[in-house]
């Protein structure tokens, strides 16, 4: 089979990016990810602040869901989207500002050229720009359990920049140990994470570091 150059991979990869009440930086991720990829999908998952007006400024398309219905459901209407309209690779990119580019572009390269059928980005491959001590300790111990209970072996469980074949998005909504059970290879790629003081505001406090935790655990050994 030919080898596609990275132009051509491009164009038939779709960025999915789910969003609530991110106004303030959503315009500028958005038109980071453009100049790369041309195709952008937006979820706008209920926000009440002016996400809507921000992303009418570019050039992405939107989706839009009438009320919150949470990151899970944004990023399944996403690839939903993608895949009906052909996507070949999707890639799944937070809205907050804390993932780069180039990592994206790395993923999918990774993954065109042979890479398995999802990439995901780590960031203890890769380095954590401002993590706060705790969330770190929260994460790693969160890898081990999510680990014990999909049987992978992963290094980070819950980064939010994966980059998934047209088969494994198929699967996208069930996590890494129902990819693996449908014999899915995985890969992971070292990313930078910026955390910022807005991106530590927006969610990812060392509580809902906590809740992680205790979510794998319900799901490993309560049901």
């Amino acid at each position: 089979m030919r080898a596609k150059d990275l132009d051509e991979v491009l164009r038939e990869t779709f960025v999915v990016v789910p969003a609530y009440n991110e106004a303030r930086v959503i315009g500028d991720v958005v038109r980071g990810l453009l100049a790369a990829f041309p195709n952008v999908v937006v979820v706008n998952d209920g926000s009440s602040d002016d996400t809507a007006a921000v992303l009418k400024e570019t050039s992405a398309t939107i989706v839009t869901h009438l009320i919150n219905l949470g990151q899970g459901a944004a990023l399944q209407t996403g690839i939903t989207h993608a895949l009906e309209r052909g996507a070949s690779y999707i890639v799944t990119f937070d809205a907050d500002g804390q993932h780069r580019l180039e990592d994206a572009l790395q993923a999918v390269r990774v993954l065109s050229e042979g890479g398995g059928d999802a990439v995901c980005g780590s960031r203890f491959l890769g380095t954590a720009s401002n993590v706060p001590r705790i969330r770190k300790f929260i994460l790693k111990s969160a890898v081990g359990l999510a680990n014990l209970t999909s049987g992978a072996r992963m290094t980070d469980a819950h980064n939010g920049l994966r980059a998934l074949s047209r088969k494994a998005a198929a699967h996208a909504s069930e996590i890494i140990s129902q990819l693996r059970a449908h014999g899915m290879q995985i890969r992971e790629v070292p990313v930078q994470i910026h955390y910022t003081e807005y991106s530590l505001a927006k969610g990812q406090s060392s509580l809902n570091s906590i809740n992680i935790l205790v979510d794998l655990f319900i799901g490993r050994f309560l049901k």
